[in-house]
């Protein structure tokens, strides 16, 4: 009993001290520098609307809350944050996803084929130690070379690189995100690097050990660099992030669209390389690959965590079709395929118009990316870690309501469309999909498919319909700031 007193004094001493440490940065980074001068003859800012709102906020007691909460949030994500790495440090990690790499690892240094469904049950169990029912590996041969290092490690050694390369990966997408935020401001960039952290993937990834992170970071690295026209470095970093293709194959259709065709086949040679290099560490031949992977895959369907009945972890549009309607799946999946196709009809759309308006231009703009980054989650499989895909929609929205401030007037209909944005974003952050949905998931037998049929079509498809709205939100924000530069172009703006 003295004993958890005193853990809990230091912790308590510790999360003050961190507490004191977060305000003390925060009011050193609350800058807003150079935007100031931006926006002193700013028609938004003039507006009656935005006038009450920055008098409300203006008040001492609201902002002492404001900034009272935002240094609460921040303070408890470090917190979390550091928890969860000492807890992974443990000699005993979970199993979790970061086994699934180590074990194909393991099985490629000793010429074994990770994607014969027996070979690597077999082996999970032997190597994990935790057997029974195990999904099997169905990555494609390209991720083995990328993975082979772990074979060289224990398990537990293996564990602490990942979590070290996982915390940089962390660090490499937030530079990015700023680095793609039209402002200097200390103020904005913090609120930039606050808001793409608070992303429930970022931790989530951290926390079962999966590599939609790496992902992340690759597809807006490659993002940078294609905009500077740097095409090999563009088209390496997509060639590695084909590794877990639901998430970067749709790039490789985005670039050819715009004919950028040196970067997508420098793409195609870096992946090819990397599959055959990665089926002959594990003495496949491609037809035995396909064989196998077929089978793994069929098998892999039918687990709870993947089912679109069943699972909840899963956030793309896929299952909500399943969910309306379970007891029907022609019409099931004739409805997920629908919101699918309307979804690509109206991104199409938008490109066609874009590129009309830029003379069928060639460069990247990132709305683009972030459309492409909504429909990699979107229409593929995809669960809750890939939502670190939204950190692109994060910065799109903060540059977007810059936009609005520096050149255009207060529109009700536009601001009400990005706050659905900002709030759809906020449903996938830890305070909602990690926090409010896990908590009450833990109340029914998910696996056994208790879940009510009320809570499956809405809290615990929130996630899904985020995902949805995040995407209309932003090209109906895209579709009318086009508008607004085409009447910009030809009308002087007062």
């Amino acid at each position: 009993m003295i004993i958890e007193i005193i853990l809990m004094i230091s912790f308590g001493f510790w999360n003050l001290i961190i507490l004191i440490l977060v305000a003390l940065v925060l009011n050193n980074n609350w800058r807003l520098d150079e935007e100031k001068a931006a926006w002193k003859n700013s028609l938004f800012l003039k507006s009656s609307v935005i006038q009450r709102l920055i008098k409300f906020f203006s008040q001492p007691i609201v902002n002492l809350f404001v900034q009272g909460c935002v240094v609460l949030v921040v303070t408890r994500f470090i917190c979390y944050t550091g928890w969860l790495i000492d807890f992974l440090n443990q000699p005993n990690a979970p199993l979790w996803d970061f086994h699934w790499y180590y074990v194909a690892s393991k099985l490629a240094h000793q010429h074994l084929s990770p994607f014969n469904v027996e070979i690597f049950n077999q082996n999970f169990c032997t190597i994990t130690t935790v057997c029974g029912s195990v999904p099997p590996f169905v990555y494609p041969p390209n991720i083995i070379p990328l993975i082979w290092f772990l074979g060289y490690f224990s398990m537990n050694t293996a564990f602490k690189i990942s979590i070290v390369m996982h915390i940089l990966a962390i660090g490499l997408a937030l530079w990015g995100a700023n680095i793609l935020l039209e402002s200097k401001s200390l103020a904005l960039r913090t609120i930039c690097t606050i808001s793409a952290a608070l992303i429930y993937g970022v931790v989530r990834d951290l926390q079962v050990g999966n590599i939609a992170i790496f992902i992340a970071i690759l597809t807006l690295w490659m993002f940078i660099f294609a905009r500077k026209n740097q095409d090999i470095p563009a088209g390496i970093c997509l060639g590695i992030a084909l590794c877990k293709p639901t998430l970067a194959a749709l790039f490789i259709l985005y670039f050819l669209l715009k004919r950028r065709f040196s970067l997508v086949f420098v793409s195609v040679v870096t992946v090819t390389t990397l599959a055959f290099l990665g089926l002959a560490l594990t003495g496949n031949s491609l037809a035995q690959f396909v064989s196998d992977s077929s089978r793994g895959f069929s098998l892999w369907q039918n687990d709870p965590a993947v089912s679109p009945y069943i699972s909840i972890s899963r956030l793309d549009l896929m299952v909500v079709g399943p969910r309306l309607v379970p007891n029907n799946p022609f019409f099931a999946k004739l409805l997920s395929n629908l919101i699918v196709m309307i979804l690509l009809g109206l991104t199409g759309w938008y490109w066609y118009l874009q590129q009309s308006f830029t003379n069928w231009s060639k460069k990247i703009y990132l709305v683009e990316m972030v459309l492409v980054s909504c429909l990699s989650i979107g229409i593929n499989y995809s669960q809750e870690t890939s939502s670190v895909m939204l950190i692109p929609a994060v910065v799109f929205l903060l540059n977007d309501f810059l936009y609005q401030i520096r050149y255009c007037k207060f529109s009700r209909i536009r601001m009400s469309v990005w706050f659905i944005g900002v709030c759809c974003i906020a449903v996938q952050t830890a305070v909602i999909h990690g926090w409010l949905i896990h908590s009450l998931a833990n109340r029914w037998n998910v696996k056994a498919g208790e879940l009510p049929y009320i809570m499956k079509v809405t809290i615990f498809a929130l996630p899904s319909y985020a995902v949805l709205g995040i995407t209309l939100s932003i090209l109906l924000l895209a579709i009318s700031s086009l508008r607004q530069k085409q009447v910009m172009k030809f009308e002087p703006f007062y």
